[in-house]
């Protein structure tokens, strides 16, 4: 494709159309994601060519012969600045006008409600009595997926561990949980006495597809036996199934720790403490939305409002 590159304003919906295309991996999931037609998809996508003079995509039969071109890749990213551009923006107008609207999409682990430390229900209503006109949009995500639903612009503001450092998130620390190996009584190691590190690690191991430190990935590599379950509740369903040993917070296996049909495998060197933290893009405090709600996280729960540095806070607990 050749010839002059003309914007308008029209481009925005074209765009939006594109960045669906490409998060879902084609046309297809774009579809229910933007709840119009497959036909008026590619229409848009071979207009914004068009107007953009280069190829956005390729395109086949099924998902997997759907692909982003070179020149696609560096439009998507330049696309995700943009729109990150456009909701500063909104946000600021916003607060000139002293008056909080918008929607503020916040990311939490998929196991957030079996912490009964860090009820964030004060903390919701805390926020929605001072701005009352802004929408919430609350989602539940494994740890592992949260940092990219802020990176991606996916998500405004996220509770989640520290995982590995990245420069374009900031943190504040809010509080530290231990976690465990766990058997279920269907599994030999149960009943079984003075277990050691190799009783454990003839075992298969069910944990998540990545790890957030070393000191995880190092504890899951002594499991020659792997098997993925990325989000809490799948995880415990396959240890409670008596085929496999899994790392669970303290918190979460409580209930069933407490009811016998779990039991923690004390052994040295297989637990570790974990810090868990309010993230948002680096700069992105200055959007008063994230601002207050960050406040309303610091004040109902009395913790000093300080940022942490970037550095990888997992660490192990021996017992």
């Amino acid at each position: 494709m050749s010839g002059k590159t003309y914007l308008s304003d029209i481009d925005f919906r074209l765009l939006r159309v594109f960045k669906a295309v490409a998060e879902c991996g084609g046309y297809a999931g774009a579809e229910l994601e933007l709840n119009i037609g497959r036909s008026t998809i590619s229409t848009h996508m071979s207009d914004l060519e068009t107007r953009l003079g280069m190829t956005l995509c390729t395109r086949g039969r099924g998902r997997t012969a759907f692909a982003l071109t070179e020149q696609g890749s560096e439009v998507y990213a330049a696309l995700l600045l943009l729109f990150d551009d456009i909701n500063s923006f909104r946000n600021r107008v916003t607060s000139i006008r002293s008056e909080l609207t918008g929607t503020l999409r916040i990311a939490l682990p998929d196991d957030w409600l079996q912490f009964k430390r860090f009820d964030l229900a004060p903390v919701i209503a805390s926020f929605r009595q001072k701005a009352p006109q802004v929408e919430l949009e609350v989602m539940a995500h494994a740890a592992n997926e949260i940092d990219f639903d802020l990176l991606n612009n996916r998500a405004d503001v996220a509770i989640n561990v520290i995982n590995r450092p990245h420069a374009g998130l900031e943190s504040h620390f809010l509080y530290r949980h231990h976690t465990s190996l766990y058997c279920s009584e269907k599994h030999p190691l149960y009943s079984k006495q003075n277990i050691d590190a190799d009783d454990l690690r003839s075992c298969e191991l069910v944990g998540a597809s990545h790890t957030v430190s070393e000191v995880i990935h190092h504890l899951y590599n002594q499991f020659p036996k792997r098997a993925v379950a990325n989000h809490m509740s799948g995880r415990i369903i396959m240890i409670l199934s008596g085929c496999y040993l899994g790392f669970l917070p303290d918190y979460y296996a409580e209930q069933w720790h407490n009811s016998g049909e779990l039991k923690r495998l004390d052994v040295a060197g297989f637990d570790y403490t974990m810090d868990n933290c309010v993230l948002y893009r680096k700069g992105a405090r200055d959007n008063p939305l994230i601002d207050l709600f960050t406040q309303a996280v610091f004040q109902t729960f009395d913790i000093a409002d300080q940022a942490t540095s970037p550095t990888d806070l997992i660490t192990t607990k021996h017992s």
